[in-house]
């Protein structure tokens, strides 16, 4: 069976990790001095790239690497599944189940679909105002493709955007399909691009000691460095506003790090793996509608 790099991942947004559930001596990275960082650590008491995250980036890190490995039943116990999707807002296209294919080279896989983003301007303004735009943009799709330019000044003129969009402003995310991998990185080769990366961050936090204290004590609330939130806990040093931008850049590097380790497990494992729809269809996956009429046609043969 085979799913896009996007559905992939799509399982692990989906996580619910119960409390009562524990990993046991999951390595999430070896440090370049030998430390094994492990998921389960007491992140108030460890070091600071344990501290960074919070539990749940940790846990979704740990079943990540888990399912990677094949070790299916760490998801079918946690798993939340994905077969009611919540409509985002986000897109031309509402959310739909997600779905698996039995052929690699099946054109649904393989396609240049593009899933197009509603802009922020028609989001803000609420469901039913999305809803009128999806319908006039299907409803032009011609014009679209014949004058682009006219296409997006049709949209302002209609909904009277304020600032208005301009033709690059229509932002497209296109099908993740199969990933190919042409660099034929190590896994030895990733291992370094993260050491690099920590070394960085390592970089960073030296040069003022509070940055150490901020990541201790904040880090696992990053996220909170680009949110009008409140940061919700009392702070022991400086202003709000210094702490946030400080957040913002301890975020940043543990996005990068956790792109990086996500890759680090497909490479390490994902050749080996092997599952079946099974287990797929028990995570709210359906059969691609194509694929199974090909093989229809072929029984028929």
């Amino acid at each position: 069976m085979y799913i896009t790099k996007a559905n992939f991942k799509r399982i692990f947004r989906e996580l619910e990790v119960p409390k009562e559930f524990k990993f046991k001596d999951v390595v999430l990275w070896t440090m370049p001095n030998g430390m094994e960082i492990k998921g389960d650590w007491d992140s108030s008491k460890s070091h600071v790239f344990s501290a960074m995250f919070s539990q749940q980036e940790k846990n979704r890190l740990m079943a990540f690497k888990a399912f990677c490995k094949g070790d299916t039943g760490v998801i079918n116990y946690i798993y939340n599944k994905v077969a009611c999707p919540t409509d985002s807002l986000k897109y031309i296209q509402a959310e739909k189940k997600p779905v698996y294919h039995s052929d690699p080279n099946c054109l649904a896989m393989k396609s240049d679909y593009e899933r197009v983003v509603i802009p922020n301007q028609i989001i803000e303004q609420g469901k039913e105002l999305v809803t009128e735009y999806r319908k006039f943009w299907k409803d032009n799709q011609d014009l679209r493709e014949r004058d682009n330019s006219a296409f997006v000044a049709t949209i302002n003129a209609k909904f009277h955007l304020n600032p208005p969009i301009r033709d690059f402003d229509i932002t497209t995310i296109p099908n993740s399909g199969t990933q190919e991998i042409y660099d034929n990185r190590s896994v030895s080769e990733i291992n370094d691009e993260i050491t690099k990366t920590w070394n960085e961050f390592v970089i960073w936090l030296k040069e003022k000691h509070e940055r150490i204290a901020t990541c201790m004590e904040y880090g696992y609330l990053s996220w909170l460095g680009n949110s009008k939130e409140p940061i919700g806990k009392r702070i022991c040093r400086g202003t709000e506003e210094e702490l946030r931008a400080q957040l913002v850049i301890i975020d940043s590097f543990k996005q990068v790090l956790y792109k990086q380790l996500q890759e680090l497990y497909i490479r390490q494992f994902i050749p080996d793996l092997d599952f079946d729809d099974s287990l797929l269809q028990s995570l709210g996956f359906e059969p691609c509608y194509i694929c199974v009429m090909n093989e229809g046609d072929k029984d028929h043969d």
